[in-house]
């Protein structure tokens, strides 16, 4: 694939997927924190419906988030929680045991139907379990509040730039000011007029 054609459609997806997204700006950069932060946890097979629930329950934007949890896959499963595990390892006082991440990336990619691999990935998690959680709760915080807030300047910004690309026609005021006055007054007072 084309560098162009992806970075192409990587903008298409920020813009009309995150930042024209019809919410406030605090919900939906607080969905799309969500989202990074699930990402960094070892949550395997259960981020989507994390992300929604967690979502649901700080009020964020509920469905901007999901996408952000796609990052962590078989693929990046090594780059972004082998870096967590150490951290983790380091801040509990214990030694990093590269064979012990190395068996829990080999659960996490392991074939099956989703079931057997979720068990598989879990039962590998229990012996690097308080490391690994430590390394990505930590890391995945750190992320989502710089998240939320660069989130939060984007939409803000964009919402500016495209108002001022795309300014209001003079009817849609003349239109805004008569609208309530018609709504003030019931069917048949309007008929009496």
């Amino acid at each position: 694939m084309p560098y162009r054609y992806v970075a192409r459609q990587v903008k298409r997806f920020f813009i009309y997927r995150v930042l024209h997204v019809d919410d406030t700006p605090h919900r939906i950069a607080l969905g799309v924190a969500i989202g990074i932060f699930i990402t960094w946890t070892p949550t395997i097979g259960l981020q989507m419906a994390l992300t929604v629930a967690l979502a649901a329950l700080l009020r964020g934007n509920k469905v901007v988030g999901v996408p952000f949890v796609w990052i962590s896959n078989p693929l990046t499963l090594v780059p972004i929680y082998g870096p967590n595990y150490w951290l983790g390892t380091k801040i509990l006082g214990g030694e990093y045991d590269f064979d012990r991440f190395s068996r829990f990336a080999a659960a996490a990619t392991a074939g099956g139907n989703w079931f057997e691999r979720l068990g598989t990935a879990w039962d590998a998690t229990w012996t690097i379990f308080w490391p690994l959680w430590v390394g990505s709760a930590i890391v995945g915080l750190v992320l989502a509040v710089i998240t939320y807030f660069a989130i939060r300047y984007a939409v803000v910004k964009y919402r500016r730039y495209w108002h001022e690309k795309h300014p209001r026609p003079p009817w849609a005021d003349e239109q805004a000011r008569t609208e309530p006055e018609a709504a003030e007054h019931t069917p048949s007072e309007q008929t009496q007029d």
